[in-house]
């Protein structure tokens, strides 16, 4: 990685820690947070049952979107399966609320990083300090690629930012501490498994087109979306923790696409981009949640998640991760 503009981009994404954020864009992720775990607690708890077993029996086969963070939480599972852990968490935060706006392109992103992020965080019992650092860098990374002059150099790259797998896998290697240079491959592994996926969604979309290719799989597993783009970046950070090294044409594509960029300037371009297109105030955020949950658990529980949340930076290791899966699980036993 002799190139110093992506070097530099490998070492921000790879060291980033939340006080790096400013605190208006620090806060936007904070209420991102709290809404995904709104969605994860108050998922159906009669669907949660029916997708526990459906996991339990048919395994990563399963669709993308019949997956449950729930269920898997409660039995400990997450701790020991943490890609399909991102993939049935993603799956769940695709679920559309009820009137919930429909902002795909954010929503995708948003459902990726954090799937990608918690189920580390679960698997490794991290810290609320690591969690939001990681969400950090999945971000920072979105929006430093997704400002990439469109180019034949940045095309891939600007595609895996579009379906989140890249930005989940900035934030996969960030929860697993990879250095820069294995966070570049761990990257550059996602866009390739982002390409691929974008022609299977390609072929997809011909219709009867789909039948007759025999190389593309008609499960939803092998489309692109938020679960399946937290699995990748799960999986593509784990191969770069073990010392994969992804195509170098992929390296050589960013380098180029990159030669131009500011990097002293790209990331406070990017947390003024969160900053805009923020989700909701605190306020509103706290509201919300309080609504959402209302059904699945105590009032109690939902104020102590809530200052969790508040002060997540600052949670001791597996803090946050024991109370939510203690909560997701009491209904399932029951």
């Amino acid at each position: 990685m002799s190139d110093p503009v992506t070097a530099q981009f490998a070492q921000l994404i790879s060291t980033i820690t939340i006080e790096n954020v400013p605190v208006a864009a620090a806060e936007q992720i904070r209420w991102r947070v709290l809404k995904a775990f709104a969605t994860i607690l108050s998922a159906d708890i009669n669907q949660r049952k029916t997708i526990s077993r459906v996991t339990a029996t048919t395994g990563p086969g399963t669709s993308t979107r019949s997956g449950s963070q729930a269920a898997l939480g409660s039995t400990g599972y997450a701790q020991h399966q943490p890609v399909l852990s991102a993939l049935s968490t993603g799956a769940i935060l695709d679920i559309r609320q009820p009137g919930a706006q429909m902002h795909a392109g954010p929503m995708t992103v948003d459902s990726a990083i954090i799937a990608a992020a918690w189920s580390l965080v679960q698997a490794s019992q991290g810290s609320g300090h690591l969690f939001m650092s990681a969400l950090a860098a999945g971000y920072l990374a979105t929006e430093v690629l997704a400002s990439l002059p469109d180019s034949d150099h940045s095309q891939q790259w600007r595609s895996g930012v579009v379906n989140a797998t890249v930005s989940a896998a900035a934030a996969a290697a960030r929860v697993s501490q990879l250095p820069a240079n294995a966070t570049l491959h761990a990257m550059g592994f996602a866009v390739a498994q982002a390409a691929q996926l974008a022609k299977n969604a390609a072929i997809a979309g011909q219709g009867g087109a789909l039948a007759a290719d025999a190389s593309v799989c008609q499960d939803q597993a092998d489309l692109p979306g938020p679960g399946r783009a937290a699995m990748d970046a799960v999986l593509s950070a784990h191969m770069a923790a073990l010392g994969g090294q992804c195509l170098p044409v992929l390296i050589n594509q960013l380098q180029q696409a990159m030669s131009a960029l500011n990097l002293n300037r790209a990331p406070l371009d990017a947390w003024a981009a969160i900053q805009r297109n923020r989700t909701s105030s605190g306020i509103e955020a706290i509201r919300e949640f309080r609504r959402q949950v209302a059904s699945a658990i105590s009032d109690d529980e939902a104020e102590t998640i809530i200052g969790l949340i508040l002060r997540l930076e600052h949670t001791a290791p597996g803090e946050l991760t024991t109370y939510v899966n203690e909560r997701i699980g009491s209904p399932l036993d029951s």
